[in-house]
Parts: structure tokens; sequence; C-alpha cells
């Protein structure tokens, strides 16, 4: 099978961006700048290979739905199709969100294009379809459910040996196509291929492969099966897909940008690649990746968006020294103008590590001392704690305090802090649900969770039936439940209730009622006759994560959120990692001071003194450095640093105001400017 190369893809005009610019709701001339010379102009019309560096706000989210829409518009195949992948579905998101009431939305989203993750596509078209051609059901593609399946396939002394052996479920991941794990450390040298502990561990990889068990990162494994032994599949995705978007492309693992760059570029006839990110953020290694070195992202003479519409000036020159390779961050914004001119006054609390838990509460009097009730309850203003660390470890150090976001906030929940979260209990589904359905104003991200979490919860048996992954949750739960009536009512009522209704049940109902109906309906859809205890873990009431009223301001720290009052006057303080907010744009961002080996914000001091720019040596503080860049480039008004006050002497301050930075003291919960 041969490639069609002939593919012609669609020339951009000026008159097909204007089209984007109405579409968008953006103002007229958008893409061209005050000057004309705007370079997003150019990524947009360029139709060959390129990469786009793009600094923190300089528009690359919508400059990419711009030209999906151009190109969606002016596409003449009903058989090849427009591939865009990042890690996470924004892409997607964005475009049911600008795009999603639109003919150029809905081509978008449907065959012959694949908008999604880069899981998803290696999923759907390699990994699976090699998994089923080998006779393998797949029922469920989970780490932890596949990890805790496997724990439990050994035998109790294989457990204990490994425990004493400091190892745990996350050993057992296969690494070859002969489920073999790798390197085994044990006793101060590698556990021998043949001993009997070994093959316990590839036995028990085996049978939960051959019971339909998968984790992620596995897939690439499979997929790469596929590709050494059928030949014809890159061509044949080469010729589905005659153009490859990739977004946040600086966060691709070598893993990634190998089995990527095996499909659409290593041969003689590589599709159009775009990519687009900035180097400067990757922060993706910071969670134990491994980057990509070939065919590392930029590529040289990239298109460059130095511009950033986020915030102004100030922001720009203390966020721009801790990029890896400054390249002069040019403040053009913020798009708000605002009542006072305080908010350009940066700002870092120093506190004693006593009075830590009282930083969020400060910085809480000084957004409502810089913006104004208006302001405030306005829809564009989000005000963010981050931390580069937020789970906290088994064992506490005196040493590391404050060592993660947990000592500033201590209702903090780390697993409702992703985007797309690994949640740990239905509840925490439906939480999250709502909180997606408010952002995008629409009630299907509250039915996808809850579908999501019906599917989780059904996965807590062993006498399920095939639990695929489907794009569409909702309708999936629907086909399974084809032949139970009953039950498919009772799960159109849930929906109903939790997604229209808005009905969120007491404590007490959800125990006495509402647990039964949702387990038996679950039970259903495994094809079981029950579930096992960790269905009862998974549905049990959590205070934490869970709000139960309906006004949600009284519980609104269930939802890792910080709410602050001041003279009657109140605030919401989103708090999170730092890898969650990444791609995010707020108003008013707090750093807070974290332990990754050492506390970063004072490893940083250099470069927030004004000292040092850009990274030299140390491949911890190169990811202590692009993860505090990301957080310091979210806000459009106010930056401001949470430190403690013995990592700033006298001589440390004098640096920082001379840098541009306003020293503000906590002592006993008041704040003293210096």
């Amino acid at each position: 099978m041969r490639a069609n190369n002939s593919f012609q893809l669609p020339e951009i005009t000026d008159d097909d961006i204007s089209h984007a610019t109405q579409l968008l709701g953006l103002p007229v001339g958008a893409f061209y700048g005050p000057d004309g010379n705007d370079p997003r102009q150019d990524a947009l019309k360029r139709m060959d290979t390129i990469d786009v560096a793009a600094c923190p706000g300089s528009g690359k989210t919508t400059l990419l739905v711009a030209k999906l829409a151009i190109l969606a518009k002016k596409w003449s195949s009903s058989t090849r199709g427009i591939c865009v992948l990042s890690h996470t579905n924004s892409a997607r998101h964005e475009i049911e969100k600008h795009l999603g009431n639109t003919s150029e939305g809905q081509k978008l989203l449907s065959y012959p294009h694949y908008i999604g993750t880069i899981h998803g596509f290696i999923n759907e078209f390699l990994a699976l379809p090699f998994l089923r051609s080998k006779g393998y059901e797949v029922n469920v593609i989970d780490t932890e459910i596949c990890r805790k399946k496997r724990w439990f396939l050994l035998p109790v002394k294989t457990r204990k040996a490994l425990e004493n052996a400091k190892h745990n479920s996350s050993v057992l991941s296969i690494k070859d196509a002969d489920f073999g794990v790798g390197e085994v450390s044990w006793s101060g040298s590698t556990l021998g291929l043949n001993t009997e502990t070994y093959r316990e561990l590839v036995n028990a990889c085996k049978l939960s492969t051959m019971d339909g068990y998968f984790c992620h990162d596995e897939m690439f494994l499979w997929a790469t099966e596929l590709m050494k032994t059928s030949a014809d599949v890159a061509i044949t995705l080469r010729d589905r897909f005659p153009i490859l978007l990739v977004d946040e492309a600086q966060d691709n693992s070598l893993e990634q940008t190998e089995i990527l760059s095996r499909i659409f570029i290593n041969s003689g006839s590589p599709i159009v690649r775009q990519r687009y990110g900035d180097a400067n953020q990757a922060i993706y290694d910071f969670q134990g990746a491994e980057e990509s070195l070939k065919d590392a992202f930029p590529a040289p003479n990239p298109i460059e968006l130095p511009n950033s519409y986020r915030f102004g000036q100030s922001i720009a020159s203390l966020a721009d020294p801790l990029g890896l390779k400054p390249y002069g961050l040019k403040g053009a914004g913020p798009k708000y103008s605002l009542d006072s001119d305080l908010y350009d006054r940066n700002i870092i609390f120093l506190f004693e590590e006593s009075n830590a838990g009282k930083l969020l509460g400060a910085y809480g009097d000084l957004i409502l001392d810089v913006f104004s009730e208006q302001e405030v309850n306005s829809g564009w203003f989000k005000a963010y704690a981050v931390g580069g660390i937020h789970t906290p470890p088994k064992k506490e150090e005196s040493h590391k305090y404050p060592h993660h976001i947990k000592h500033y906030m201590n209702a903090y929940d780390h697993q409702l802090n992703k985007y797309e979260p690994k949640l740990g209990t239905f509840l925490q589904y439906i939480s999250v649900g709502k909180d997606l359905s408010q952002t995008v104003g629409e009630t299907y991200p509250m039915v996808e969770k809850i579908a999501e979490a019906l599917l989780r919860l059904s996965s807590y048996s062993t006498e399920q039936k095939v639990i695929e992954k489907r794009r569409n949750k909702h309708r999936y739960i629907l086909d399974l439940l084809i032949q139970e009536s009953d039950q498919k009512e009772i799960y159109l009522r849930l929906i109903k209730k939790l997604s229209v209704e808005r009905y969120f049940p007491s404590k007490d109902e959800w125990e006495t009622k509402w647990c039964k109906y949702i387990k038996r309906l679950a039970e259903k859809i495994a094809g079981a006759n029950e579930l096992n205890l960790e269905a009862d873990e998974f549905l049990r009431w959590d205070d934490y994560s869970y709000i139960s009223t309906q006004d949600g301001l009284a519980n609104k720290t269930q939802n890792n959120i910080f709410l602050h009052n001041k003279n009657g006057r109140n605030v919401p303080i989103k708090v999170g990692s730092i890898h969650s907010v990444k791609g995010q744009t707020h108003t008013a961002t707090l750093v807070l001071e974290t332990f990754w080996h050492e506390h970063n914000l004072e490893k940083l001091l250099p470069w927030l003194q004004g000292g040092k720019k850009g990274w030299e040596t140390g491949e911890r503080q190169k990811s202590r450095l692009k993860s505090h860049y990301v957080a310091m480039t979210r806000p459009t008004h106010l930056l401001c640093l949470g430190m403690k006050k013995s990592s700033v002497d006298n001589n440390a301050k004098v640096l920082l105001k001379k840098n541009g930075w306003e020293i503000r003291e906590i002592l006993n919960g008041c704040q003293i400017t210096n």
C-alpha cells in the first residue's frame, strides 16, 4: 500500500484569517497586531512543516483554533483528515467551546479528523487493534486498577518478599512483549530473570493481560509491536492524516516523540507536521518523564511569538529570567484595565514557618485591597495559589516545612487538582463534573463524569464483561444497558437529578439510598452478581471532595477553593499544583514555597533578584526553573510569591526590591511592608 502524496493542503489567505477572526468573536485585525507585523500571520498561513515557539499569553491556543477553523472550512476530502494531538483534551475542549455550534466545529469533531490526546490516538489506531488481533480482550485501561489486580495475582509470600525489598505494585509494569518487568532491584543487586519471584511477576502480568487489564503507558509498547509486525500501518496513517498538528509539543516524552516520528516523519514520504509550544514551559519531565532529545522542540529557525497579551512588562521582566533560554518576554497586556493602579506592584510575602497557614489569608486581603467588588465578581476574575509539590509524603519531616500545599491549606485534596484528575471516589467525579459544567455552561461534562464514575465502579469485579475505552462514555453505558430497561431508566434518572436538576443528596440519603441503586446499576453494567470491597471504598462519602449545598460558598474549601472574607467581602482563591494550571490565565497568582530536594523558591532566589538569567547546569534546577516559569507567567495583573522569612536576608531584600518586588512580612497574621 502506497501513500497518496498528491493531496494538496488548502492555501490560507487574508480573507480566511478575517473569516476566522469573525467566527471566534475577535476584534478586527486581531492576528495582525498594532503595527501589522504580528508573527501569528505567518504561523496561520504556513502550510509546510514548521515549529511555532510561543511565549505564555501569546495567543497560541487561539491561533491553533483559528487555523483549524480555516482548514475545516476549506477541507474537501471525506476520507483524509487533520490530526491534532496534545497531552490533554484541551484542544478538543477549545474547539467545542468556540466552534461547537458552527459547521466548521462539527466537521473537526467527526470523521475523518482526529482531535484528542496522544494516548488516545495510540490506543485507537495502534495498541487496541494489535491486542485484539492477538485475541486479548480489552476490559480496563487504568494503571492503578491494573497494578492492583496484578498485585493480588501474586502469591502472598511473593508480595511479602517484594514489600520487604521496598517494592509495591508499581513494579508490575510490562517492559517488553514477553511480559518482562525490566530490572528489579533486590538486596543491593538485581533480581535474577530466572528466579521464581521474577517468573511470578511475569506470570501476574501475563494473566492480567489475558483478563483484559492494561496500564496506560504499556499501550505504547503494544503500539510499537504492531508497527514492527506491520509496515503498512504507518503508511495507512500517513494517508489518512496528511497534516499533523501537535499542541504543547515541548512536553512530549522521548517515547511519545519517537513513536509519532516513526509514524509520520521517518520515511521517504513524511507528512506536514506543525508543532506548537514553548520550550521554557516544558515541565513534563518534572514528573519523572524522560525528555525527548532526538527531534527536540523547537527545531532550528522556528516561528517565534515573543509578545504576551496576558500581562504587562513588569510581570514579563520578573518571569523572563526563569526561562531556560530567555528571549526577552514582551508584555503587551493585560486585556482588562482596572480602577486601581496597585496591581502592578508585585509582592513577595515573607512568613515564619509557624505562620504558613496565614499566607492565603494575607493574599486574600491584598486581593480585596487591590481589586474592586465589581472586578472580583466579574466573569474574567480568577485568583489562584499554586505550588510545585501538592502530594503529602508518607512521613512528614520538619526540615522540609513547608513541604507541600496542604501546609498552607489543611483541607486541600490533591486528588481534585488535575483538569482530568485521577479520582478516588464516585463523589469526587460528581464534584469535578459540576466544576467542568459550570466552566463551559453545558451539562455534558457532568454527564460524562457520572458515566466515567459508573464504568470505574463496574471495574471492581472479577466477572465483568468487556469494558472498553470509549470517547462518549454516556452513550456507551446506554449501549451496555440496552437489554436492561429498568436499570437504564434508573441511570437516566440519576443523570437528570445530578446534571439537569443539580440536586445533591445529603450524607444520609447517599449512604442509605443512592449507593444501593448505583451499586446495582454498576453490577448490571459489569454483568456481575456482586462487586468487591473496593467498590464500597469508591462509594464512600467524602466530606472534602463533595459540595452538598446548593449555594456552594460555605463548602467551597471542599473543592480546593479557599474562600477569604474581609469586611463583608468575599474572594474565592483556587488552590492547586503548578502542573494543574499550565495553559491557564489568572488575574492574580500566588506561588507557594514547596520542597523538592530543597525549597524551590529559595533555590531560585538569584533569578528572582535579577542576578541570573536562564539555565546553565543541574537537572533539578532545570526542572525547578521550568515549573516556576510556568507559575509566574499565569497572572494578568498581580504576581505574588510566598517565601520563608529565613530564606531572605537583608541583602537579598535590597536586591529583590531593586529588581521590582515589594516585600511584605506576615507577623501574627498582620502584613508589614518594608
